[in-house]
């Protein structure tokens, strides 16, 4: 089979694949519907799986954050630590202002029920003994706060406490509030945590049942987290995520003035996000899009070299289809090299595009007929041609001492 067939070959399966697999939906417009209306001074809805935003009011406006700067709190936390990390309380959360488990110094607790604590009950004194523990002083853990949410691309904020309490310092904005929380939400253990509605709670001081603070866990169909938040400064704070039918979104509202309100407009949002659009993973890193021939005659398996996700309106329109883009392959080629890439067209347009890596090595290709003829008659041309000027340049100089012979010197 010839590269161009072969090509030909796998462009024709793979759109069959997604022809197959993928429901209609087409890639968003902005503006096509009109959001609901909502109180925060500050919102941001967001497709979970491709980080884009699909609705936003004053996405970019400075605001505190309260209590939902835990988030960032527990992402540091258990990208640094274990869960049965001991950690030995200091003497400065017991003094912290605000929500608490009444920790007291020189209570060993782990970091798992830490993390309880901090993320249901928002006990401010829990996420201090984190920060300290982790950070070696609450300053310390702000600069790997700072740190973490630049490196994120939440750049417009700035973290002083691990808990949220007021600070002229301490800000964020919507939009990277649902950076931070989609980045922890792809946490396994963020996520399972969030989601809990109730834990035991043992303290040195305090003993009863953590009740997790974001009413949308107990009112909401599909919610799965994430944190809720209050200071007089921040009035009320809410980040809320639910799932449904494999459809992930988060909400973000800032500058809300009641609770209640708080969760009507993050409720408010996740129902427009599910009625409106539709994310669609295309393909995952490492699945395998098309088999090509090798040039031995044996197969090789092409494949996605990373997650591609796209989310449309759910309107019925038909899907992208990708089309798979081979450079040319010549081996030996070691596994895993790019060879190409699928390209995702709707309409025309290019709506996203993926490389394309060989599973297996490509050995060189083997020698044909006409390989081999070639090698052997080029040297021997060679030589013959090398000959051939030899023998006229011999047979030059002989004609020239003829002539001086005959006519002398003339010049």
């Amino acid at each position: 089979m010839s590269p161009g067939n072969k090509v030909r070959k796998a462009t024709f399966l793979l759109i069959v694949f997604f022809l197959f697999f993928i429901t209609p939906f087409k890639v968003w417009a902005e503006n096509e519907e009109t959001p609901p209306q909502i109180t925060a001074a500050a919102a941001v809805l967001m497709d979970m799986a491709t980080g884009k935003v699909l609705w936003e009011k004053n996405p970019d406006e400075r605001k505190a954050p309260a209590s939902t700067t835990k988030i960032l709190t527990a992402l540091i936390a258990l990208e640094k630590g274990r869960l049965d990390d001991v950690i030995t309380v200091g003497p400065n959360p017991p003094r912290v202002d605000g929500t608490r488990v009444y920790l007291v110094e020189g209570e060993q607790v782990t970091l798992e029920n830490l993390l309880y604590a901090m993320l249901l009950n928002s006990g401010n004194d829990a996420a201090l003994a984190i920060a300290e523990h982790y950070g070696g002083s609450q300053e310390g853990f702000a600069r790997l706060m700072n740190e973490k949410a630049a490196s994120l691309g939440a750049v417009n904020s700035h973290f002083v406490t691990p808990n949220g309490l007021p600070n002229p310092n301490h800000y964020t904005t919507a939009r990277d509030l649902a950076i931070i929380a989609r980045a922890a939400m792809q946490n396994e253990t963020f996520r399972r945590i969030v989601a809990t509605k109730t834990r035991p709670w043992h303290g040195q001081e305090w003993e009863t049942t953590l009740i997790n603070q974001n009413k949308l866990l107990w009112n909401y169909e599909g919610a799965d987290g994430v944190k809720n938040g209050y200071t007089s400064e921040a009035h009320f704070t809410l980040v809320g995520s639910a799932t449904r039918d494999g459809q992930s979104y988060l909400a973000v509202v800032l500058d809300e003035r009641s609770s209640r309100t708080a969760e009507g407009d993050v409720a408010a949002l996740l129902d427009y996000a599910f009625k409106e659009f539709r994310s669609f993973q295309l393909v995952r890193q490492g699945e395998i899009v098309a088999v090509v021939e090798a040039g031995d005659g044996k197969k090789v398996e092409l494949a996605a070299a990373a997650d591609l996700a796209i989310v449309g309106r759910n309107d019925g329109s038909g899907p992208p289809v990708g089309r798979l883009e081979l450079s040319p392959i010549k081996g030996p080629l070691p596994a895993g090299r790019s060879v190409g890439e699928i390209v995702f067209r709707q309409n025309g347009e290019v709506v996203g595009r993926v490389a394309v890596v060989n599973r297996q090595p490509i050995p060189a290709r083997p020698l044909s007929i006409g390989d081999w003829w070639l090698r052997f008659s080029l040297p021997v041309l060679g030589v013959a041609g090398l000959y051939y000027l030899v023998q006229a340049e011999k047979q030059r100089r002989r004609l020239f001492r003829a002539r001086r012979r005959v006519f002398g010197d003339y010049s």
